[in-house]
């Protein structure tokens, strides 16, 4: 069974699904009751008005709001509400500019009267302010009196009617409470106030459905749940006595004795009274053990090597709660062992049955994925069943790697194969092999008895990941620094993994591996040559503008991913349809056409950039204001910019300087223009091609084979780098070096010049006047 109690980050197990009218829904039923005008909490702060959102201003009118909102009805001083506003540092007027924010929200609610009536106001009452509203608009409101009639109703052996209630009010949780403001002291406390009223909903919702034989049900909502809180003892009792009821004895006796080493090590506790009572009830079998349903469920037991991936033809649609649709194949899988360097057998799927299971929507918002997740899912398995490949998960920052590969965790999850987590991190301090050692930290506590039989084996060869007993730190490097030294302690740690992977099938992931160190990257080139049939399946993401450098150098990331049995998975943007879908996923609204595709223009598809742009709109409602949208995107959000940053950061002097002066050029520019600007003392030729292959500039195909940035921003970052003088520099020159070419061939360039003119880009610079935006200062060819 997979360990439950890794670093991945898992979502909520109830499926948040929405119908056509945008109302979510759990256990197929869509939320009823929803007034016309209300005030939303969970996810970003929104008013919505007959289903339109009211225009709520920037993020620190929707904080105001919202500071008044967690003490509906009570007045909030003048002066509490700046020091919580601007911690302590407020502007010039603080209380002028307060009473502007509270004239500007006064606005926005009456904007959704009826009939003149205002559904909310912010009202003046000394010696501060008070929201006046009511309750039944707000749904965070309508969550509590929901969880308490739930509560009360199991009080009261009222089982279907507290599953449904619970089931509503786990149907209005769309994301996280105040998603945006929990930076507010006020607010982050709030937030955290409803998590663990949510955590109460879900393990009494957990508890009336074992009161009426739902125990499929409860396994499924629950798994996520103790992942993310191995602490929650009333959880990890349910999810026990579910997997028990489906007859799964020894794997719920394994949950106890996980949560127990967890407790212990973590907290130096034991389990309470209530947990060590369920167990005791199970040890004794005390519980009434169910039928497993004949049809294909959730907890249908079946071999691993088997096909796990689509469900029966006879399966019938999931129970509620748990259930995305009736076509989701089991969550549960039985474990066939596999036997130490024994091959195991391969399993060959036909086009179209090899299938990850359709999970519950646990990552939240994954759009566009589908096919990259069933490819990536049939690459890791088809490993585990000794494939004997690393598999690769390839792209630019923020396009949605990491997501991914979470996402394919929480399925593997539920077919309860364990999956453990590394990060390579670059910088001085960084310790060698520390990519491995988080991994091998994690098996060591899911693990253990298997960890103590490698350390007994290996005694101090595995020095370098593992924890000195008498000083407590960890050891940096072994005693011998010789290669002889290196490749023994290598040769252990690839014998540890792979002796725990024969007693139980591995996954181990390890992000950002262009930023790997040089011994991390030997020991993964070491392990892949050890790979033979074995049930191991490891996984790699790395920015591939970044590799791309490396790659074309013969570098240690080129090694391991060049080689003939590494299967690639690249991502790149989403498309426009799925850029809107994503946008509609996130904010609740249907962003106008025109509006979409200046969204996807700007953010080239990549769901960072994406969302860096939208939280810079402010209010979702204002997404459908094209003027509003178009301000926003003119400039580049600060996440964005240190995005550009750190990738620029990596470049070689020359060639950063080289770029910069490219910056200056326009759209599209000569290479020999380039030389004639920057003059013979810089290998231009060198770092253009430098820049080429990592991805930052590309060449046109046909003549004059004009060179331009792929990607808008990085050209904006690079200009803002530049002072107002360099640019006057810069300009100065470019006109001399066409001054002296003849002029037919200075008028080739008119029309690259025209077409600049006519689509003008927008730059904010620190060297602009005012922060003034404005074209380019330096067309690609001036006259």
């Amino acid at each position: 069974m997979s360990d439950l109690f890794k670093g991945v980050t898992l979502e909520r197990a109830i499926d948040r699904k929405a119908t056509a009218d945008g109302r979510p829904r759990v256990d197929g039923a869509v939320e009823t009751g929803v007034p016309a005008w209300e005030l939303r909490v969970f996810g970003s702060l929104t008013a919505l008005h007959a289903g339109r959102s009211l225009p709520l201003g920037p993020l620190r009118h929707r904080a105001l709001l919202g500071l008044l909102l967690v003490r509906m009805g009570n007045v909030v001083a003048a002066g509490q509400l700046v020091d919580e506003l601007w911690s302590g540092r407020p502007p010039r007027r603080p209380i002028a500019t307060l009473q502007t924010y509270v004239s500007h929200l006064r606005r926005a609610l009456a904007s959704g009267g009826e009939q003149g009536g205002v559904r909310a106001r912010v009202r003046h009452s000394s010696p501060g302010y008070v929201l006046e509203i009511d309750p039944e608009l707000v749904d965070v409101h309508r969550f509590e009196t929901l969880v308490d009639r739930g509560r009360q109703d199991l009080a009261e052996r009222r089982f279907h009617s507290a599953r449904d209630e619970l089931s509503q009010a786990l149907a209005l949780w769309r994301g996280d409470p105040y998603l945006e403001l929990t930076s507010y002291g006020p607010i982050a406390d709030e937030n955290e106030r409803l998590e663990q009223l949510r955590l109460t909903a879900v393990e009494t919702r957990a508890g009336a459905c074992l009161a009426i034989g739902e125990a499929d049900s409860v396994v499924t909502t629950l798994y996520p749940e103790v992942q993310r809180n191995p602490t929650r003892e009333r959880c990890v009792g349910h999810l026990m006595s579910g997997l028990y009821l489906l007859g799964r004895q020894a794997e719920s006796l394994r949950l106890y004795e996980q949560t127990r080493r967890h407790l212990a090590d973590e907290l130096g506790v034991d389990p309470g009274a209530e947990l060590q009572g369920v167990h005791a009830d199970i040890l004794h079998q005390r519980l009434p053990l169910t039928e497993p349903p004949a049809s294909g469920g959730s907890c249908v037991i079946t071999d691993r090597g088997a096909d796990l991936y689509e469900p029966t033809p006879e399966a019938a649609p999931r129970p509620a709660a748990a259930t995305p649709g009736p076509d989701e194949p089991p969550t549960a899988v039985a474990e066939r062992p596999f036997h130490p360097r024994q091959p195991a057998a391969r399993t060959h799927h036909t086009t179209g049955a090899h299938r990850l299971p359709r999970g519950s929507g646990t990552r939240g918002v994954l759009v566009g994925r589908d096919r990259e997740l069933a490819v990536l899912g049939d690459h890791v398995l088809d490993a585990l069943d000794g494939g004997s490949h690393l598999t690769a998960v390839l792209g630019e920052t923020g396009v949605g790697k990491t997501e991914l590969v979470e996402e394919l965790a929480v399925r593997l999850h539920e077919l309860l194969q364990e999956v453990v987590w590394g990060r390579c991190t670059s910088g001085e301090g960084v310790p060698a092999y520390w990519v491995w050692a988080q991994v091998f930290r994690q098996l060591a506590v899911s693990r253990p008895e298997g960890f103590r039989k490698a350390e007994a084996r290996f005694g101090s060869l595995l020095a370098p990941l593992m924890l000195d007993p008498e000083s407590g730190r960890r050891s940096l490097s072994g005693e011998d620094p010789s290669a002889r030294a290196r490749f023994l302690t290598q040769d252990a740690m690839c014998e540890t993994l792979l002796s725990l992977a024969a007693e139980d099938p591995l996954v181990v992931v390890l992000e950002d591996l262009d930023q790997a160190d040089e011994s991390s990257l030997e020991l993964l080139a070491l392990l892949r040559t050890r790979l033979h049939c074995e049930p191991l399946s490891v996984v790699v993401t790395a920015d591939d503008t970044g590799a791309a450098a490396d790659l074309m150098g013969g570098g240690a990331v080129a090694e391991a991913l060049g080689d003939s049995r590494t299967r690639s998975v690249r991502l790149t943007g989403l498309s426009r349809r799925e850029t809107g879908d994503l946008v509609s996923a996130q904010t609740l609204v249907e962003v106008p056409d025109e509006v979409l595709r200046l969204l996807h223009e700007r953010s080239r598809g990549n769901p960072y950039v994406l969302h860096q742009f939208i939280a810079g709109v402010g209010d979702p409602g204002l997404l459908c204001d094209r003027a509003v949208v178009e301000n926003a995107l003119a400039d580049i959000p600060v996440g964005v910019r240190q995005a550009v940053g750190r990738r620029l950061a990596a470049l070689p002097g020359p060639v950063l300087d080289v770029l910069r002066c490219c910056s200056a050029l326009g759209g599209a520019f000569e290479l020999a223009l380039v030389r004639e600007v920057l003059g013979s003392t810089t290998d231009v030729e060198a770092a253009i091609e430098a820049a080429t292959r990592r991805g930052l500039l590309r060449r046109a195909a046909q003549p004059p084979f004009l060179l331009s940035f792929r990607d808008e921003l990085v050209q904006e970052v690079l200009l803002g780098e530049l002072s107002g003088s360099d640019r006057a520099r810069l300009r100065e020159s470019v006109v001399r070096a066409l001054a002296q070419r003849p002029a037919a061939l200075h008028g080739e360039y008119e029309p690259g010049r025209d077409r600049a003119r006519r689509a003008p880009r927008r730059h904010s610079t620190a060297g602009d006047a005012k922060g003034a935006r404005g074209p380019t200062s330096v067309p690609p060819h001036p006259a």
